[in-house]
């Protein structure tokens, strides 16, 4: 007959220890990463919601079959989606335009600007966007050794918007 031998030694407690640092010392090492990775997931669902208000100014173009424009205020952070109504040809928001939706844009950009005149995007009926200048809107966001720059580019065409992102 074969004995089996049965050991009554369990995990002592120095060995409880020294897990217990060992996995303390690698989730310290993590936590800077997981920080890093939640403020590029914030500044990406910025983005996403600039990106939206774009997509929103096209869409009601295309439904109401009249030209709507985006404007965006520089200083104040701030958007404003009109009908336009009082020069159509012209590539601004003036008081006579109706107002459809204002709004400031997520905190996390401390920074904006555009290249296009008067920082106004016109989206005509067809889908398409007018603008007079390159198409361009760039955000810069910051915060804890994390900083993005976020460009949308709304293709003339289409009214389409094409968005890159880099992190620092």
């Amino acid at each position: 007959m074969k004995r089996k031998i049965l050991s009554n030694r369990g995990v002592t407690l120095i060995e409880l220890l020294i897990t217990a640092v060992i996995v303390g010392i690698v989730a310290t090492m993590a936590v800077p990463r997981f920080q890093i990775a939640y403020e590029r997931h914030r500044y990406n669902g910025a983005n996403r919601a600039v990106n939206s208000t774009f997509r929103l100014a096209r869409s009601m173009a295309i439904t109401d079959k009249e030209q709507y424009g985006l404007h965006f205020d520089v200083e104040s952070r701030a958007y404003t989606i009109f009908k336009d109504k009082v020069n159509l040809s012209g590539f601004d928001f003036v008081s006579g335009d109706s107002i459809i939706r204002s709004d400031t844009l997520p905190p996390e950009f401390g920074y904006i600007v555009t290249d296009v005149e008067n920082n106004v995007f016109l989206f005509r009926p067809n889908g398409s966007c007018r603008f007079n200048g390159g198409g361009s809107l760039v955000m810069l966001a910051y915060s804890e050794g994390v900083v993005a720059v976020f460009t949308n580019n709304v293709l003339a065409s289409t009214g389409r918007i094409h968005s890159t992102s880099d992190f620092y």
